[in-house]
This record gives C-alpha cells, structure tokens and sequence, in this order.
C-alpha cells in the first residue's frame, strides 16, 4: 500500500495530542485530610478500577479517530495483492485536463497560472509508478484521438511542451474528452485532475452543459485545483476590420477596431495604436466601463505597392495575449480589368468612369468582344465586366472566375434580349 498524499502523514502527529491531555490530568495532587469526607475512603476499589479503564477506552477512541481522518486524506492506494505467490497490481489511469488558454497567463506572486499548473502536475506524477497511464485533455481544444501513455518520462515532456494557445475553449468540452478516455480504461484506479482559473464563461453555455454521471460514476474520483482569486485588470481587441473596399497607394485605409474592458474597473484613456509595416501611423483613446465594448476607428495612409502588415495594439494588462490584432492587405500597382461586349461602342462610358475614380490610372483596362473569350486568358484579369445579353459560351470560364474570389460585374448591352439576359 502506498499514499498518493504523503504530506498529509505529518497530521498524525495531531493523535499525540489526547494523549498529553490524559498526562497532564494525571498529574498528583497535595493531599488534604479533611474529617467530614472520611467516608469516601469506603469507595470499593473495582468501581475506581471501572472508571479508570472507561478512561483509558475514551482515550484509545480519540486517538483512533484522529489517525482514522488523517490516513483517510493521505490516500491510501492498494499497489499489489500477493495471492498464492503471485503479485496483481491496482493500476491507475489518470487523466490531467490542462486549461492552456491565455487567461491562465496572470502572473502572480508564484509565477504565472500556467507554469504553476505544469509544477503541480509534475508533482502529483512523483506519486505514480511505471505501467500507471496517462492522458492530457487541453482546453483550447480536443482533437479526435488523444494519445494515452504508461511512460512517466513522456508524459512528462509532454507536459513541458505545451504552451499557452490562443485558441479558445470550454470545460465541459474538456471534461467530456476526458470522461471519454476514462471510459476506455481497464485499470481499477480512474481519476481526473482538472487545473483551471474557473474564469466567467470559460465552463460552459447552459445549452452545452451535459451530464457525465453515466461516464464517470462512482469509481472515478474527479479532483478540481483553481488557480483564480487574483483580481485581473484585462481589456482585449474583439475584432478588426478593414472597411477599405479599393486600395491604393498614398491613400487611407481605414480599420476598425472593437475593444472590450473584462476587468470590474473602469478604464480612462486606453490607447489603441495602428501600425503598418511596423511603423505606428495613428492612435486614439477610448473610455470603458466595466464589461463595455467600443470601437476605434483608425485610417493610415499606404506608401508601398504589395502586401502589408497591419497590427492594431492596445497598452498592456495582466493578460498579454488578446492585446494585439493583425490583418494584411495588398496594393496592386494596377488593377487589371477586363470588359467584354457584344458591341466595342458600349464600353466608351464604362472606360470613362474607371479612369474618372484613378487619378493615376490604377486600372489597367482591356477591351474584347464576348466572343474572343475562349481565347483569352482570364486569370490574368481581377475584374470582368460584361456588357452583353449573351453569353452562355462563357459560363464554364466564368465560373471558375468566381470561384477564385475575382470579381464579375454584369451590364446589359445596347441591343438587351431580356429573356437572354435574366437566363
């Protein structure tokens, strides 16, 4: 037999306790004669001799009693049963469910949530033996096949590669994941260990919460380590959003950003910054109260052709890792653009209107017949714009225009067939 908490041994020091109290009550007293209680000295010795053996039992109880509670929170393990000169051990399948979300990244006066979390799960591993099993459950996510493993070693290096993810998650996901390999196992010994900071909203929906009572019964033994308590000041960025619809260079592109306070405080003057290419090109400062979202609108002009980085950025908190956005975008040098028509003479306000919108000629316009279709290469072209009635021979090229994400704007021609060209 062994105990999975030996710590909890020292408290059998606490059965010495009754013991000395019994002592000290033994103590001698100064004797005093004292003529009207002679009589006493008639007590008959076998009642003196029951008292002081129903004394001795009451002791005996306190002292069993104390040692009883204690071995009972020292977890007592059966290791192996030895019948007939054969040895059968009780193994154990443990599965460790890890909150790796980055709210478990507030730092404390013991270091990080996360980091904590790994220690005390490498410890608790010093009280298992070879051929035990194992399975780690993230929070952020639970992919279809968890791999279990007897080998403390891996299991171990395992638990020092995993970092916090960015990704989001549920607990009750996780602990349906891990009711789910519990179930699976043939060991005698089931036991879950659930480390987490019990953040608002992390455990579940109402309409996501289900019942495990089937998965995990009596035989499971579920063990909870919260991590909370420390008041967190944190604000995140929610969402960003480019609302620039054609880029060019030398010309704004505008963002917006949605910023939430988490916090129970209110927030003055929070910065939100932009940067493109990693230079900062515009900020603003917003107001938050308490669970309130706002949002910053920013706008920075682009000076280079090609793709670009954008990153918007709040100042920093006790959480690190929703304070920063990042999107891209890309300037073409020209927009390539393609007009088909049934008659050339009908593209003459069309060309007129893209280049009256570019100053420096940002489209770069081509001008076919639909029927030169088959022969043009479309993927070289970011707009189509059809000026025609009829163009069912195109369909096939068409299509596939966009299924690439390419655009197609469709006009009747001079000469409409209506029928032709609602089909």
């Amino acid at each position: 037999m062994t105990f999975l908490n030996p710590a909890i041994l020292f408290g059998l020091l606490a059965a010495s306790i009754p013991i000395i109290i019994h002592l000290l009550n033994l103590r001698k007293l100064k004797k005093i004669d004292f003529s009207t209680l002679q009589f006493l000295k008639e007590l008959q010795k076998n009642k003196i001799r029951k008292i002081k053996i129903k004394q001795w039992l009451l002791l005996a109880l306190r002292v069993l009693i104390i040692l009883a509670i204690v071995t009972a929170f020292a977890r007592p393990t059966l290791v192996g049963v030895s019948i007939g000169g054969t040895t059968s051990a009780a193994k154990t399948t443990a599965v460790f469910i890890l909150d790796d979300t980055f709210s478990m990244s507030v730092i404390d006066q013991d270091g990080s949530y996360f980091n904590q979390v790994k220690e005390s799960i490498k410890n608790i591993l010093n009280q298992f033996e070879e051929g035990d099993e194992f399975g780690l459950v993230l929070v952020s996510h639970q992919p279809d096949e968890i791999e279990m493993t007897s080998n403390l070693s891996k299991f171990r290096q395992e638990i020092d590669a995993t970092n916090i993810s960015f990704a989001s998650g549920k607990l009750n996901n996780a602990i349906i994941k891990a009711a789910q390999l519990i179930g699976d196992a043939k060991n005698f010994n089931k036991e879950i260990y659930l480390f987490t900071d019990f953040q608002k909203g992390r455990v579940a929906l109402e309409t996501e919460i289900t019942d495990l009572k089937e998965q995990l019964g009596e035989q499971v033994r579920l063990y909870s380590f919260n991590y909370g308590g420390k008041e967190v000041f944190n604000f995140g960025i929610e969402d960003l959003k480019i609302n620039t619809q054609i880029f060019e260079k030398d010309k704004p592109v505008k963002f917006e950003a949605t910023v939430k306070n988490y916090s129970d405080r209110t927030k003055d003057n929070l910065v939100v910054s932009l940067f493109v290419n990693g230079e900062r090109l515009a900020q603003q400062s917003i107001n938050l109260n308490p669970g309130e979202s706002k949002t910053a609108n920013l706008e920075a002009a682009t000076k280079t052709f090609g793709y670009s980085e954008a990153l918007v950025e709040i100042e920093e908190d006790d959480i690190l890792q929703d304070n920063k956005r990042f999107s891209s975008f890309f300037i073409p040098e020209k927009i390539p653009v393609l007009i088909l028509a049934d008659n050339l003479n009908d593209t003459k306000l069309i060309e007129a209107a893209l280049k009256s919108v570019s100053e420096q000629g940002y489209f770069d316009v081509t001008v076919k017949k639909v029927e030169q279709v088959s022969s043009t290469q479309l993927n070289n072209f970011q707009v189509i714009i059809l000026l025609s009635s009829n163009f069912a021979n195109a369909q096939v090229e068409l299509n596939k225009i966009l299924s690439a994400g390419k655009g197609i704007i469709i006009l009747p021609s001079s000469v409409t067939d209506v029928t032709s060209f609602k089909s």
